[in-house]
């Protein structure tokens, strides 16, 4: 099961109603902080938005053009072409203030006359302290590092959240590895002891297939999600639990105990298996008597699991010997975290146990 977030689909679309907002705002300003006194000067307030697209004009193609040569790694032509852009845009405005001077600045709201000492000139008045186009300048420079800034959240969220995905897929890849850890030996094993069926009891070897194939089916379709009725998990253990005693003589006492009755609860799939299957491995000797004791007791919100087995494993063990519950515990760790309880232990009979409780 894979995850996918639409971030950049989501971050993009808020990005551009964020950005609609201000040059909204930005081209909405002349009108509402302009004196309308005297009603609406719209050659002011024309000549102001005509100023202001020459600003919007120089954030779009910093946007689609210049920015993204930034995100490639080629910054010093980034500078280098912002920089030109904007001597651009300021000899735009010099050439607009100077062929289409109004009696105001285009960027600041009508004053009131002047008082003005005998003798002074009545055309010039004090010295601005920005020049004309500076405003225009302070606003692309503005707007240029805003729309940068949300650009850079924008790719800094969907590098987190692609960190997040390729974390959850790793674990999911982890999961669907140690969830299919069951020994092919065991198929091996058990299509030999219906092979030897087949000669001594037809019908029995008949059931076995039957029952080998259900639950081959259940492992490659069913179990491949996160949590499946705890039903059709009994189901396929007892199935496993059968099929496992074709290959040892009725001496060998095995004992399966699950409840009647089974709440309506999910529950991870095979995630009690490896134990089992690991008991089968090493708790059943021809020579000596041997035992396999399984126990469920299922609540609606925990799973209590017991097995004990006698041990005859070797002394000398194979470099494989013990992957089943290693991979088990990892498993169990991925899925719960800490919020679980598992006790693995061999008394001094030789006998050995393992108590599982997880929540469900």
């Amino acid at each position: 099961m894979r995850t996918t977030i639409k971030l950049n689909t989501n971050f993009g679309r808020v990005q551009f109603q964020i950005l609609l907002f201000i040059w909204l705002l930005i081209f909405s300003i002349p009108l509402l902080a302009g004196d309308t006194s005297n009603g609406i000067a719209w050659s002011r307030i024309i000549r102001i938005w005509t100023e202001y697209g020459f600003v919007f004009i120089v954030f779009l193609i910093n946007h689609f053009l210049l920015f993204p040569q930034f995100l490639k790694g080629r910054r010093v032509l980034y500078f280098v072409s912002v920089f030109c852009i904007l001597m651009l845009l300021i000899l735009v405005s010099y050439f607009f203030e100077n062929t289409n001077t109004p009696p105001n600045n285009a960027l600041q709201p009508m004053r009131p006359p002047i008082d003005r000492p005998p003798g002074s000139h009545p055309g010039k008045g004090p010295r601005e302290f920005i020049p004309p186009f500076g405003n225009l300048l302070i606003i692309t420079i503005l707007m240029i590092g805003f729309d940068a800034g949300l650009s850079f959240s924008g790719k800094w969220l969907q590098a987190e959240q692609n960190k997040i995905i390729l974390e959850k897929e790793n674990m999911e890849n982890k999961m669907a590895f140690l969830q299919n850890q069951i020994s092919p030996h065991f198929f091996m094993n058990t299509l030999n002891n219906i092979h030897a069926l087949v000669d001594i009891d037809t019908e029995e070897a008949k059931e076995a297939i039957i029952r080998l194939s259900q639950m081959m089916a259940y492992m490659l379709y069913e179990s491949q999600t996160e949590k499946i009725s705890i039903q059709k998990e009994i189901i396929f253990i007892k199935s496993y639990v059968e099929l496992m005693k074709l290959r040892f003589p009725e001496e060998v006492d095995v004992k399966l105990s699950i409840p009647e009755t089974l709440p309506d609860i999910n529950v991870p799939p095979l995630l009690t298996i490896s134990f089992i299957e690991n008991a089968f491995k090493h708790g059943v000797s021809y020579e000596e008597s041997s035992f396999i004791h399984i126990k469920y007791i299922v609540k609606k919100d925990k799973m209590y699991f017991e097995i004990q087995n006698s041990d005859h494993s070797k002394r000398e063990k194979d470099k494989n010997s013990g992957l089943g519950l290693e991979n088990a515990q990892k498993r169990l760790a991925l899925i719960y975290n800490n919020n679980y309880e598992l006790l693995i232990n061999k008394d001094v009979r030789n006998i050995f146990k393992v108590n599982l409780n997880i929540p469900v």
